[in-house]
């Protein structure tokens, strides 16, 4: 049988013409089966080297990322058990006596208690919330439900995103200049919550707008279609399911307070010997009043040992809430029938 005056050789990867007369691997005129057959084991063997090498360099960039990874959180983690740790060190035992927290505060003695302290801090903490909580879901539900996606609304999201990098002693200048000089108030409980009513504001409303975006739009389009209004189907149906986040983020937000110190010294007061009950009057709270005793406390003998107890103190009550707010959530979503 006569070749044709051009064969095709099938090769991995295209297609070849060859000449009758043109020599092959081997010396032949026609590449044939074996040489093809040759060939492709070549370009297979050569692929899979490249293809080890490149699982080889990927195997070894996951293994530096995972161990960059670990040792950053390990330090992360170091870093606040040696924070917290040293706190502890320091003021756990007096911290856990009651004769220091349910004590009265001494001037000028030692052995002296931080009873009108803890209770500065929790009525402080009250009575921001009680202005906070409010405005700031009022302001979420307005923003995620009603406002839309215009310019005003995205004005007003970035603001608050900008006041919440404001440092706190700003404001604190800003309530001792408005509410304790201009207003009128003084030194009291009362000025501190405004001023703290103002620092907190944007996180309380930033955290209940996100709370209420992640309820399912199709619980606020079930109840506009059995005829509710929009008001009340925002407050029946997405408010209540929106509870745990924003339950969540006050008791996160009380804890904020309770640790804030720069705001109120200017607006609370530094050091009581009295529980202050009434919010027109001075108070001390603990996180202002643990920054007096480590710079103007020498008077006392002890000062040390009750700065030292105090910051325990007001450590293992910040962690308290923290660890309530996540309860509750929990518990409330549990409740709700909602999965973690």
């Amino acid at each position: 049988m006569e070749r044709a005056a051009w064969t095709t050789a099938v090769k991995v990867g295209g297609m070849r013409e060859v000449e009758p007369g043109a020599t092959g691997a081997a010396g032949g005129g026609w590449l044939g089966p074996c040489g093809a057959q040759a060939r492709v084991e070549k370009g297979v063997r050569r692929g899979s080297v490249k293809a080890s090498a490149a699982h080889r360099r990927a195997a070894l960039a996951d293994r530096l990322a995972t161990a960059g990874i670990w040792a950053l959180s390990i330090l992360a983690l170091s870093t606040v058990a040696l924070v917290i740790g040293a706190v502890l060190w320091k003021g756990l035992g007096t911290a856990l006596s009651p004769a220091f927290v349910f004590g009265k505060p001494q001037a000028m003695r030692e052995g002296g208690g931080v009873w009108p302290m803890v209770v500065s801090s929790f009525h402080l903490s009250l009575l921001t919330l009680a202005l906070v909580v409010p405005l700031g879901v009022g302001a979420a539900v307005y923003m995620s439900e009603f406002a839309g996606v215009g310019r005003l609304a995205r004005l007003v999201r970035f603001g608050a995103d900008s006041l919440s990098a404001v440092p706190s002693v700003v404001f604190g200048i800003f309530g001792m200049v408005v509410f304790v000089v201009y207003l009128g108030l003084g030194y009291s409980l009362l000025a501190g919550a405004l001023t703290l009513a103002l620092l907190n504001l944007p996180t309380v409303m930033r955290s209940a707008e996100e709370s209420i975006k992640a309820v399912p739009r199709s619980y606020l389009e079930a109840a506009l279609a059995t005829g509710c209004t929009k008001w009340e189907a925002v407050k029946r149906v997405v408010l209540p399911v929106a509870v745990p986040g924003i339950a969540t983020g006050a008791i996160l937000t009380a804890g904020r307070i309770v640790g804030e110190s720069a705001a109120v010294i200017y607006t609370v007061g530094l050091f009581v010997r009295r529980v202050p009950w009434s919010p027109f009057r001075p108070a001390a709270p603990m996180a202002a009043n643990i920054w007096h005793m480590y710079t103007e406390g020498a008077l006392v003998p002890d000062w040390f040992r009750v700065a030292s107890g105090e910051a325990a103190l007001l450590l293992l009550i910040v962690l308290t809430l923290n660890l309530v707010a996540r309860t509750t959530a929990k518990a409330v979503r549990k409740r709700m029938g909602y999965r973690d």
